[in-house]
């Protein structure tokens, strides 16, 4: 592959920013796959995990989507009830940390307008603020509010303030992601650092929390972390070369309406709108009810109770990574011994093939 294309393919840069762009994802994927063990002991070079700019997917290579649920697991954990979490869930884009973000618009009377989720990494618009600001202030002004101006996007200096007055709150506006968890970066990391195998004892690790608290590279108690860990490292159980698919980003998997009820009858799904990326490939959706339609999003129930915080459609939403092997079977290094460094020779496990596109569910799709 020659180049990767920006998240979600949009057209937001001209052709060198796209060429920079993806320069810098293969920078990112080339740093990742060296790992920290000179840092770490529980780190090794990842040698399963691959630049597809520098290494051509091979004839077998197949794409697994590697998908988890909106809503903060962290924030269910310390809730007593539905609605504390929502709540609590709704007051800060800080605790919303697998990797979508949302925003309330809301009438006088307090009823929902619409809600607007994002899984925009903030990288993206650091490179784009510094490349062409103008563009950034063209898409504030149309996905988030024609008001705003160039001064409230810029820092004392004038650098591009990811954390500005249309992009730090629950219910102003969410242009891209600013929880300090929520980054491509983050994204890749986790890719890489689950792309070797491990064993403990002389046995292989599968389940999915032993892997990320033996690996420790993400957060066990997030519904994403140990998610796209526990993914990545089948499809390195299954002995394959491994990447992230092109273009690198999180994107929306889906929005479950069932048990949703709207005044007229009509799908609630029907409410559940790309407003940037693909069909496929979405990075920014709205849910909200057009305007005619003789009701708001408050006036929607889920499962008896009606919508009054984002939060309730975040439980609803999944969200998913795309991951790509290849070589399957053929990519064989043993597993990493134990949870720490270990400079010994290497533990011997067994580790047989399985039958990928059955077992994980994978099927052959293009990158488009």
């Amino acid at each position: 592959m020659p180049s990767f294309d920006p998240p979600g393919f949009l057209k937001d840069f001209n052709s060198q920013q796209a060429d920079a762009w993806s320069d810098w994802i293969s920078q990112q994927l080339d740093e990742a796959k060296a790992g920290r063990p000179d840092l770490f002991d529980f780190d090794a070079p990842r040698l399963r995990f691959f630049n597809a700019s520098l290494m051509a997917p091979a004839a077998d290579a197949v794409e697994k989507d590697i998908t988890w649920t909106a809503f903060p697991r962290l924030v269910s954990i310390d809730a007593a009830t539905d609605e504390e979490r929502w709540r609590t869930a709704d007051s800060s884009r800080d605790a919303q940390d697998e990797y979508c973000e949302w925003s309330v618009a809301r009438r006088a009377d307090g009823r929902i307008n619409s809600v607007t989720f994002t899984c925009e990494g903030p990288e993206y618009w650091e490179f784009l603020a510094a490349t062409n600001f103008q563009k950034v202030l063209d898409l504030y002004q149309e996905f988030v509010d024609p008001a705003v101006e160039t001064k409230d996007l810029r820092l004392t200096g004038g650098r591009y303030n990811a954390r500005n007055k249309w992009n730090n709150s629950t219910s102003r506006g969410a242009m891209h992601l600013i929880q300090p968890n929520n980054t491509l970066g983050a994204e890749i990391e986790l890719a890489a650092g689950a792309s070797n195998a491990r064993a403990s004892g002389g046995t292989l690790l599968t389940n999915d929390q032993d892997l990320i608290r033996c690996g420790q590279y993400g957060q066990p108690e997030r519904h994403s972390d140990p998610t796209i860990g526990g993914g990545v490292n089948a499809l390195a159980r299954a002995n394959a070369d491994i990447t992230l698919a092109n273009p690198v980003g999180i994107y929306f998997a889906g929005l479950n309406t069932s048990g949703w009820t709207t005044p007229d009858g009509s799908d609630a799904s029907l409410y559940w709108k790309v407003a940037r990326g693909t069909a496929a490939k979405p990075v920014r959706m709205v849910y909200a009810v057009p305007d005619g339609k003789g009701f708001t999003v408050s006036d929607i129930a889920i499962n008896g109770n009606p919508i009054r915080f984002g939060g309730q459609i975040a439980d609803a939403i999944s969200m998913k990574l795309t991951g790509l092997a290849m070589n399957i079977g053929q990519s064989n290094h043993p597993p990493l011994a134990g949870c720490k460094r270990d400079a010994a020779t290497p533990t011997t496990v067994s580790t047989s093939t399985m039958d990928v596109a059955t077992t994980l569910n994978i099927t052959r799709q293009s990158t488009r």
